[in-house]
């Protein structure tokens, strides 16, 4: 499994405190070696698009390919994770 992290979404790090970022960081270098332990939960409606939940924040992730590439789109809190 491979990581990417969007530009969008290394922004929306730089938002947050350092203990905040390194916990995301740690999380998403977790789901990555051991996905069946990370809490992944696919969204409603959207097809290739999931979501990583960190305390307060969500990662937004879009899984592709057969060699499963992961992209991090976007870091939010969760009251504006799922906001247009």
């Amino acid at each position: 499994m491979k990581l990417v992290i969007t530009k969008r979404a290394k922004k929306d790090l730089s938002k947050l405190d350092e203990k905040t970022n390194q916990r995301i960081i740690k999380a998403l270098d977790k789901m990555v070696k051991c996905p069946s332990n990370a809490d992944l939960k696919k969204l409603k409606g959207q097809e290739d698009f999931w979501r990583l939940r960190v305390g307060d924040y969500r990662v937004i992730l879009k899984i592709v390919g057969e060699e499963i590439t992961v992209y991090a789109l976007r870091v939010k809190h969760r009251r504006e994770a799922y906001d247009n």
